[in-house]
């Protein structure tokens, strides 16, 4: 079992924050069903509204990230939540057809905004040696919060969709209120010592050290962004191709839904302890792992004609990327945080983010247009090169952050110590610096 001892009070905090928000995630899964059952549309009109909140999330990451960095963290993950509390009431209760698209679009946008602050925030307060642990349970309280949500959400629903709707927008506001009242501040503060910049603490031309543009010349992080992007596109194929193959293989709408059950049950099983195993090697050979199984689990299906048993070859599918996907995420996004400079992680993990939204985007089209063009094993063949493509990548990546985390954190090294007390909506909590972290305020 993961040994969760050691980690910040304010980790739990925010822990406890993204349960709250994902125990009420009902509207994202449900919304094409409400959309086509519910108000009459038609399919083309759910995808399109659904590819409007994707292009609204994926611009989000960048300009979530962004603000993290200059607003500051908690600023950007409050006002994320209440607008996406806003924009979800909104949309449970209008019915015009332009009013839909632009409030699904306006709904990605704020909900996706809450991720590159709440990335930033655990890399903030837990030191490196421990944030893939941090992330592994924060991912775990992800996957637990949505298994209540789609466990309750037929409940829920059979009460009224609009009821969807306003217990996802709850599940935000109680999401901000636990952060209103528990978690401080968390941005890095470039102290008076700290590198060419002079002046007070509170200079705020330090705090604002850095641009986007930098992080697109980053060679490193640009190489890692590529590897997340083949991954993510793979992945991608859980919810568009995969479950059209099972269709065309004889499965019903049930066996779909007990595939994907069993997703979230491993993960709720298996997550912690092998995170807690993972912790011995580096995350590059991990991730390089997990990028060959992620492939291959998508490619098990063309078994199908030599074993001749669809349902459970497509179980033995879940469960081959499921542990790819275990293996994959936490260990992603520690690596992410190390990566970037302290000053400027609320960047950084929003192009980790956009990267997962551009492939949420760009893997359905491309493997909806493969599944009818070329046919379904050509798209489980190329799922398994990509999986085996990114084991060099990852590998090349160890040894290349290696040297780049050693040097980012030789020069955080040289930034002054500050102790800074924040008071904020009757919070105090000091906060001083981890290891050869930079201090925060």
């Amino acid at each position: 079992m993961l040994d969760v001892g050691g980690l910040p009070r304010v980790f739990w905090w925010v822990w406890v924050s993204t349960l709250v928000a994902r125990t009420g995630a009902f509207v994202a899964p449900f919304l094409s069903y409400y959309l086509t059952r519910s108000l009459g549309h038609s399919a083309a009109f759910a995808g399109f509204v659904a590819a409007l909140n994707a292009v609204g999330a994926a611009v989000s990451a960048v300009v979530g990230g962004v603000l993290a960095d200059r607003v500051g963290r908690r600023g950007t993950l409050l006002g994320a939540l209440v607008a996406s509390a806003v924009t979800l009431v909104a949309l449970g209760s209008v019915h015009a057809v332009w009013l839909i698209a632009v409030l699904a679009f306006l709904a990605g946008l704020a909900n996706n905004a809450t991720r590159p602050a709440t990335g930033a925030i655990i890399a903030d307060i837990v030191p490196s040696a421990d944030r893939g642990r941090a992330y592994a349970l924060n991912y775990w309280a992800i996957n637990l919060g949505f298994a209540v949500a789609m466990l309750s959400a037929g409940a829920v629903a059979s009460h009224g969709y609009s009821l969807l709707f306003m217990g996802d927008a709850l599940a935000n506001v109680g999401c901000a209120v636990v952060v209103f009242f528990t978690v401080p501040e968390t941005r890095p503060v470039v102290g008076p010592g700290a590198g060419d910049h002079s002046g007070s603490t509170g200079d705020v031309a330090s705090e604002r050290v850095g641009r986007l543009a930098d992080v697109l010349r980053d060679r490193v992080f640009l190489g890692f962004l590529g590897a997340v992007l083949v991954g993510a596109v793979i992945y991608s194929q859980a919810q568009t191709v995969q479950p059209i193959m099972m269709g065309q293989d004889g499965l019903g709408p049930g066996a779909y839904g007990a595939v994907a059950a069993l997703n979230g049950i491993l993960i709720g099983v298996l997550q912690l302890p092998m995170t807690s195993w993972m912790r011995r090697y580096t995350h590059g050979s991990v991730l390089a792992a997990s990028s060959f199984l992620m492939g291959a689990g998508f490619a098990v299906p063309l078994l199908i004609s030599a074993v001749g048993h669809p349902m459970g070859v497509y179980a033995a599918s879940v469960v081959v990327w499921t542990i790819a996907e275990i293996g994959n995420t936490p260990p992603q996004m520690a690596l992410g945080a190390d990566l970037a400079p302290a000053h400027m992680r609320g960047r950084y993990q929003g192009m980790s983010t956009l990267a997962w939204s551009v492939a949420g985007i760009v893997g359905p089209l491309v493997g909806g247009w493969a599944l009818s063009a070329v046919g379904a094993s050509a798209v489980l063949w190329a799922s398994l090169l990509l999986g085996a493509v990114g084991v060099p990548a990852w590998l090349l990546l160890d040894r290349r952050s290696t040297v780049r985390v050693a040097a980012l954190r030789a020069a955080e090294a040289r930034w002054e110590p500050v102790s800074v007390v924040v008071a904020s909506s009757g919070l105090s909590a000091e906060l001083t610096g981890l290891g050869s972290e930079p201090v925060c305020t």
